[in-house]
């Protein structure tokens, strides 16, 4: 009787995926940290009042978290060209939009999707720090964005963390995607594996195995996180 799984086969892919991890890790570390400007700056615009700018970040915000993922990662592979495109007939301004390759499609899409999600996490945050804080900081004589980043956004990050973790570790899962506008990951290798072996099953339990890990990694790292900015909770502030 053979057996349901072939050890040997786990084994040799689970080598041969390793390579593709970096390229899953890239994906989600640079589209979490464009996502995270675009988040705070939407959170901002909002929380400021700033005229035109916080009607378009709150209709940008309605647009990012109503289209799916794939949709957006769409429109962007699909529609950024034509937007190229049309900037250089008009300008004359060569934008080499013919060359573009698919990986830069692939994190704006998921920083456009991401960023909606952050904006919400990062104006709770910040809302969630009394405002007499700034103040305070202002009476010393910081300037606002001194106080912004040395008391106000260091007490949001306490609050906001552990929803920015849950965040990341979705990307994460959602990076597995991109294979639909050709960029090869971590679960477009292993649908290449699959066509090539039709070992299913041995394929993607290797798969699962990998994403646990790693997301067992991040979370670590964000635990660790969390513990150096709980300091803040005690008003210990550098």
């Amino acid at each position: 009787m053979n057996n349901i799984l072939e050890f040997s086969f786990m084994a040799t892919t689970f080598v041969e995926l390793l390579s593709y991890v970096p390229v899953t890790l890239f994906l989600a570390i640079v589209s979490m940290l464009l996502a995270s400007i675009v988040g705070l700056a939407c959170a901002i615009a909002q929380i400021r009042s700033i005229p035109v700018l916080a009607q378009l970040s709150r209709a940008y915000l309605l647009l990012g978290r109503a289209i799916p993922t794939m949709v957006m990662l769409y429109l962007v592979y699909f529609g950024l060209p034509v937007l190229l495109m049309a900037f250089t007939e008009r300008t004359g301004i060569e934008t080499g939009y013919r060359h573009v390759p698919p990986m830069v499609f692939a994190i704006v899409g998921l920083t456009l999707h991401t960023g909606a999600y952050l904006a919400e996490i990062f104006r709770a945050a910040l809302l969630s720090v009394d405002k007499g804080q700034m103040e305070a900081a202002l009476s010393v004589g910081m300037t606002w964005l001194q106080g912004f980043y040395r008391i106000v956004l260091r007490q949001a990050a306490v609050f906001a963390m552990p929803l920015l973790a849950n965040q990341f570790l979705d990307l994460i899962k959602g990076t597995s995607i991109v294979f639909t506008i050709t960029v090869i990951e971590l679960l477009g290798a292993a649908k290449i594996a699959c066509a090539e072996h039709y070992r299913y099953l041995e394929t993607y339990l290797v798969v699962a195995v990998m994403y646990w890990g790693i997301s067992i990694c991040f979370e670590k790292l964000f635990h660790f996180a969390e513990q150096k900015l709980a300091l803040f909770k005690k008003g210990v502030i550098s």
